[in-house]
């Protein structure tokens, strides 16, 4: 009767999950035909009401790994009013499987400079295929004529994904355990401009965590005991951006650099340390352009494994591998992307790059070398604002990988 039971529970919690995945298939389906079919769909209210703003690239994928990104919020132009903003997610993750962060918001301004971004506030929810959730608020603020950036974020993610172990021989290994990872998270960041494009500022980071192994099929080893037990955080940072690009959804010329260092005390002592650099030059015009990326990823001191650096994790990861199997203390990756985009909607990439993971700086250099490659497709969603669906295959050391989302990988 209990191997009933247990039966019972498990296709009770596999129901469950089909029907929530099939209701936030629905939801994003519905909102992307407001897209593409219906963009300047109004709210139904009692007087004349600003156009709802469908635009999915103001959200960043969820990801596992520490590098909580509030992202830049929404690049569509508007005028002073309050315009409400629906934000569909759909991405298909190498670790998280396919899934919807669904958002809801309000593009707003601080001040009456129509010539510059507006501010975004969001709150909302994601679900992926393999049971991980979480729900955020978030606030992206720009103020005195773009002078001063505020950015601010609440979350709470569950998230499931396999742990392969650390090292480059861990990764080729391919040996693996279940990991279940709740997060409660706040992060609140100032920025100034210096110069022209050019941003400095400090940031603070609050982190509670807690760990447990929740499946053992892979055959993998589980982490150390010292890394499965609750952590709180507290981590003051700098940071540093820059941005030159003509575009954010397409950009054709112009770089954008990020630059993170977090010093992380409380129940660990360690420090991390991030650079994203994109550069973006045109071949021919708007419809042929090069996209080169360059990442890089430092912790150092008692860092847990789930803050270490692994490739294929956060914005402008390497295609071709799965996050999280190949991670160490110091991660490096270089990649190109060639970008073509036709007189209509459609478009297409052809893209490689390479990766290494070392257990010190020193070492990085003689680290084995991944190479990765692919194609892409993609399909612009408006006319006015060039934001595309992106379909990506890459091929990695280890085989092929499916990648799905909305705007560009960097």
């Amino acid at each position: 009767m209990r191997h009933f039971a247990t039966l019972r529970d498990r296709a009770t919690r596999r129901l469950t999950r089909e029907t929530i995945c099939a209701t936030l298939a629905g939801v994003f389906a519905l909102a992307l035909g407001a897209t593409v079919l219906c963009p300047r769909t109004a709210l139904a209210q009692s007087k004349p009401s600003k156009p709802v703003v469908v635009d999915p690239a103001a959200g960043n994928i969820p990801e596992i790994g520490l590098d909580p990104d509030v992202g830049d919020g929404t690049s569509r132009r508007t005028g002073r009013a309050v315009t409400p903003l629906v934000v569909p997610v759909p991405f298909k993750n190498t670790q998280l499987g396919w899934g919807l962060m669904l958002m809801g918001g309000l593009i707003h301004r601080f001040d009456g400079d129509t010539t510059i971004k507006p501010s975004t506030g969001m709150i909302g929810a994601f679900y992926t295929e393999n049971g991980s959730w979480g729900v955020m608020a978030m606030e992206n603020a720009r103020l005195a004529g773009d002078r001063w950036r505020l950015r601010g974020m609440l979350g709470h993610p569950e998230i499931r994904f396999d742990y392969y172990g650390t090292g480059e021989e861990a990764g080729e290994a391919g040996r693996s355990v279940g990991i279940q990872q709740n997060i409660n998270m706040a992060q609140i960041a100032a920025l100034r401009r210096v110069a022209n494009g050019v941003y400095l500022g400090a940031t603070a980071l609050y982190m509670g965590a807690s760990i447990a192994v929740r499946d053992t099929t892979g055959l993998g080893l589980p982490p150390q005991a010292a890394d499965t037990v609750d952590v709180t955080l507290f981590a003051p940072g700098l940071q540093a951006e820059v941005d030159t690009r003509n575009d954010d959804y397409w950009p054709v010329r112009g770089t954008l650099v990020r630059l993170k260092g977090w010093f992380f005390g409380g129940d660990r002592s360690f420090q991390r340390y991030l650079l994203n650099w994109s550069w973006y030059a045109p071949v021919r015009g708007e419809q042929l352009v090069v996209a080169t990326n360059v990442n890089g990823c430092g912790a150092t001191g008692n860092a847990p494994f789930w803050a270490l650096c692994s490739i294929g994790a956060g914005r402008g990861g390497l295609r071709g591998y799965t996050q999280g199997r190949y991670r160490d203390t110091v991660m490096t990756t270089a990649q190109a992307e060639l970008r073509y985009h036709s007189a209509g909607r459609f478009g297409a990439t052809a893209f490689a790059g390479i990766g290494q993971v070392a257990p010190t700086f020193g070492d990085i250099f003689s680290a084995k070398v991944l190479p990765a490659g692919g194609l892409g497709a993609r399909y612009q969603l408006t006319a006015k604002y060039p934001m595309h669906i992106r379909l990506d295959y890459a091929w990695g050391r280890d085989g092929p990988l499916f990648y799905f989302g909305v705007s560009e990988a960097y």
